[in-house]
């Protein structure tokens, strides 16, 4: 019994000196002991600590925050329209300290919505109001980065900047739609014009290669013609020199038979003479020799 009576108080001091929590995904945390900011930021997990008492756990979000609001700003022509503006911002989770100590658990109001407010109504007296509509990525995308330049240095980093339903003064809208539709008339006829350029280009130079292809012909077809002739004329020259060659065997042959047919004929004609000859002979041409 007395065991239990010194126990209890010891368990007693115990809890009041032990204590628990539990960061859970998504979060991170700020641990805060009498009034005092531990300088590790508290991640995912649980986490065990001396000193229950004076002890608080500030949670803060890390994951992407879905913020919309209408607003009303000013075109460079002092139009005045109405847009829904949606961003999708998150808290650097290694900036969570600061962002405590600085502006607490109401930072969205401060840091988010004021900044989001002053930086739209700047950029939209930078541009006219038709091009609210024709460029409207630009204009996003130009928020985004000056958001992210101001709240940047906050702890905080701004994912997308959308602008919905943009309200415009009817006769703002009716300029825009005849702009669009002159617009598009003037793609389609630049388009139009190209694809014309483009076949006529084709046509030209599909006739050059024509032309090209005739002269590389006509080229080919003379000296075709050329060598043909030139064969040929080989050809001629070898026949008439054969035949050449071959008539003045011919006529070798024929001169030498002629002059024994001749020499026959002499001889025949000297043996019927009267006259007394003495004829010597090698038997292929006579010798005459006259007694006289």
């Amino acid at each position: 019994m007395k065991a239990i009576k010194v126990l209890v108080p010891l368990i007693t001091a115990f809890m009041l000196f032990q204590g628990c929590a539990i960061v859970r995904p998504g979060e991170v945390g700020v641990d805060v002991h009498f009034g005092k900011v531990k300088p590790t930021v508290m991640k995912p997990g649980p986490h065990h600590f001396m000193g229950f008492i004076g002890r608080k756990i500030e949670r803060f979000d890390t994951r992407i925050v879905n913020y919309s609001r209408e607003l009303n700003f000013h075109t460079e022509e002092g139009i005045e329209v109405s847009s829904e503006i949606t961003i999708l911002y998150h808290i650097v989770p290694d900036s969570v300290i600061r962002i405590y100590q600085d502006f607490g658990a109401g930072y969205q109001e401060t840091v988010i919505e004021d900044n989001l407010i002053t930086i739209l109504r700047q950029t939209g007296l930078d541009y006219k109001a038709t091009q609210l509509i024709t460029e409207r990525n630009t204009i996003e995308n130009t928020i985004k980065e000056k958001m992210n330049k101001v709240i940047g240095e906050y702890g905080f980093a701004m994912d997308l900047v959308m602008l919905k339903e943009v309200d415009l003064p009817q006769a703002v809208v009716e300029t825009i739609e005849a702009q669009l539709n002159a617009d598009e008339t003037a793609k389609k006829t630049k388009i139009e014009n190209e694809i014309k350029r483009n076949q006529l280009d084709f046509e030209l130079e599909k006739q050059k290669k024509e032309k090209e292809m005739a002269i590389i012909t006509e080229r080919m077809q003379i000296n075709f013609n050329i060598e043909k002739q030139k064969k040929e004329a080989e050809r001629l020259l070898i026949e008439a020199d054969a035949i050449k060659k071959q008539q003045a065997i011919i006529n070798a042959t024929l001169n030498d038979r002629l002059i024994k047919y001749k020499s026959l004929e002499i001889t025949r004609d000297l043996v019927g003479s009267k006259n007394t000859k003495v004829i010597v002979t090698d038997g292929k041409s006579p010798v005459i020799v006259n007694d006289n």
